[in-house]
């Protein structure tokens, strides 16, 4: 677990405010904050899991690995954001963990601190030190921080009905570029405005 002195106060970065009805004052990090200027994707996925969609997705995200300078935020919660995860790590991309509460309520393993150790890892939260427990509304905020923190949202699965579909909308409203891979599961998104999920596409943002 990690000490109060281990825990950085850092400014929200602008622009976030029209994902919130209450915008947070402040986050917490553990790690580098300076991750939070570099290019970011987030990366949201619905609990729904599709043989077909799974190897779609772990290829992407291989490729997107190699990309020069990107760096990745997320929950990594549903099991294909924790694939995901699994495949970056490999590739010692930067990465930004999204946590829906108190750093010092997580604990590390000894890889995590490894990394954040060695500037490839940091730890982000907008839940004061003083929460006491996860709301089911901490961690639809954690999931609005990785949408608004991030440049662009790659959404690995949105089916019908589903708070990710809901999230990516939103993004598309605000006018955040989101990317979906091209799958019966998210043709609602891709409707919605959603860019198919290429290696191509996502380049092009961050160009």
């Amino acid at each position: 677990m990690f000490e109060r002195h281990d825990i950085l106060e850092v400014r929200p970065p602008e622009g976030i405010d029209s994902f919130f009805t209450r915008k947070p004052g402040k986050l917490w990090c553990v790690g580098d904050p300076v991750i939070l200027k570099s290019k970011l994707l987030g990366i949201v996925s619905a609990r729904n899991i599709d043989p077909e969609l799974a190897l779609r997705t772990s290829e992407l995200l291989r490729q997107l690995a190699r990309v020069d300078n990107l760096s990745f935020i997320g929950g990594w919660h549903s099991p294909l954001e924790e694939e995901a995860l699994r495949i970056l790590l490999v590739h010692r991309v930067r990465v930004i963990f999204c946590l829906p509460k108190d750093l010092r309520r997580f604990v590390p393993s000894s890889e995590v601190r490894n990394r954040i150790r060695d500037g490839r890892l940091l730890l982000l939260t907008h839940c004061s030190p003083k929460a006491k427990r996860i709301s089911r509304d901490a961690s639809l905020r954690r999931n609005l921080l990785v949408a608004a923190v991030s440049q662009g949202l790659l959404v690995l699965a949105a089916p019908p009905g589903s708070r990710s579909l809901k999230l990516a909308q939103k993004a598309i409203s605000l006018g955040r570029p989101v990317f979906t891979p091209q799958h019966r599961m998210n043709e609602r998104l891709l409707s919605s405005g959603a860019l198919p999920a290429t290696v191509e596409n996502i380049q092009r943002l961050f160009q």
